[in-house]
């Protein structure tokens, strides 16, 4: 009886799993087959941008600061006691050319002026008697010759001409001559004790009042013109060569520029032009220095500040006309140099470029790119000439770039009237 339950025991777990197995089989053998999909392989995704050609000429940009055109240390030429200073006259006061600055005490200089008016006076008798001296001699020595003889020549020595009273009319001549000079240098310095502004423009210092006794020559104010002032510009051969008729200084081929200055946080334009340029390279930085003339930098224009001597400016130089051209990011730019864009059609191909101008991200191209506009910013692992890809584009997808009021280059939009802030970097 006990090995009866003991069978039953082990037969009856066997018998359970074998049926569970028997089951399973039974389910798979009896399962619908599938049905086989082919898996399509992806072309590689890439990031992409638009170029649009550009038409509208190159810009170099350079940096400087603002000087005045014209600075002089105002002096006296004469000397006196100051007996009126304009309120013009002090730091930071503006003047018009022909403007009174200062005036000296001229009385002795008045003097001076009637001395030698009577002077000359005097002198004139001194020439009108001469002359009838010298006439009344001249007939006696007619009435001489005509006793000697009609055909005696004439007497050229010097007592002869002491005789006609000739030497004596001269002298008569050059000391009235003299008293006229000395009349002149009088009047010279009774306009003198005034002090004209030779130029409109500011006051940089002074260091004069009413009472003080000044020399001839003593410095009494720093001044500066303000009818237009001057920025000196560096740059490089590369970005020198950009610029066409550089050194030629007619106004016919005047090159025009534009002046930008920061004021409070906003950025301020100036019109200006290329004043000239030197003809020889800088020694020690190996640049060529050009000047931009700004006029009436102190004329307000909507609400702008005047252009401040001294002040760290940006100025963008019209360059050279270019056909179509394109502006790229640094980054989509391969050895060579060259682009991958990518065709109507999805496939990948490379475009070599010529780089024109390169500034700070961004670089200036020329290329054929009229079958394929569309350029490759993202790297891939592996890309071959005509592979197939997928694309996106960027968040800029104009591939375009803008100068921000901040006056740095960034990507964004830019049309053909803004190209003109954008500068070229000579690297």
């Amino acid at each position: 009886m006990t090995r009866t339950r003991s069978f039953r025991a082990i037969l009856l777990p066997v018998l359970i799993v074998t049926g569970g197995l028997v089951a399973a089989l039974v389910l798979v053998i009896s399962r619908p087959t599938p049905e086989r999909v082919a898996t399509p392989r992806l072309a590689p995704m890439i990031t992409t941008k638009v170029l649009m050609p550009r038409t509208t000429p190159l810009v170099v940009k350079g940096t400087g600061t603002v000087r005045p055109t014209s600075e002089i240390t105002l002096s006296a030429e004469v000397g006196g006691r100051v007996v009126m200073v304009s309120p013009e006259l002090a730091r930071g006061g503006a003047f018009s050319a022909g403007d009174i600055l200062l005036k000296l005490d001229d009385r002795s200089y008045q003097n001076a002026v009637s001395i030698a008016q009577a002077e000359v006076e005097q002198r004139r008798v001194d020439v009108a008697l001469a002359a009838q001296n010298q006439d009344i001699a001249q007939r006696e020595y007619e009435l001489l010759r005509r006793r000697l003889g009609s055909d005696a020549p004439a007497d050229t020595s010097l007592a002869a001409q002491l005789a006609r009273q000739q030497p004596q009319y001269e002298a008569a001549e050059a000391s009235l001559q003299r008293a006229e000079a000395q009349l002149a240098d009088a009047e010279l310095s009774l306009t003198r004790s005034v002090l004209i502004a030779p130029f409109s423009g500011r006051v940089r210092s002074e260091s004069v009042d009413v009472g003080q006794f000044i020399s001839p020559g003593q410095a009494v104010a720093e001044i500066y013109g303000t009818d237009a002032v001057e920025v000196d510009i560096s740059l490089s051969t590369r970005q020198a060569a950009l610029v066409d008729d550089l050194w030629d200084e007619t106004d016919a081929n005047r090159i025009s520029a534009t002046v930008r200055a920061d004021f409070g946080g906003t950025w301020y334009d100036w019109d200006g032009f290329v004043e000239h340029a030197s003809g020889a390279l800088d020694e020690t930085t190996r640049t060529v220095e050009i000047v931009i003339r700004v006029p009436s930098p102190f004329n307000a224009v909507d609400e702008r500040p005047p252009l401040l001597i001294g002040s760290y400016v940006r100025a963008d130089i019209v360059g050279r006309a270019i056909e179509a051209h394109y502006a790229v990011p640094r980054g989509a730019l391969r050895d060579g140099p060259a682009v991958w864009a990518v065709t109507d059609d999805h496939t990948l191909v490379t475009r070599p470029v010529r780089v024109i101008q390169e500034i700070q991200d961004t670089v200036f191209i020329q290329a054929d790119m009229a079958s394929a506009t569309r350029i490759v910013m993202s790297p891939l692992p592996v890309m071959t000439e005509g592979m197939k890809v997928r694309f996106e584009e960027s968040d800029d997808s104009s591939g375009r770039t803008e100068l921000g009021e901040d006056g740095e280059i960034r990507p964004g939009e830019l049309t053909d009237s803004d190209s003109m802030a954008i500068g070229g970097g000579g690297q």
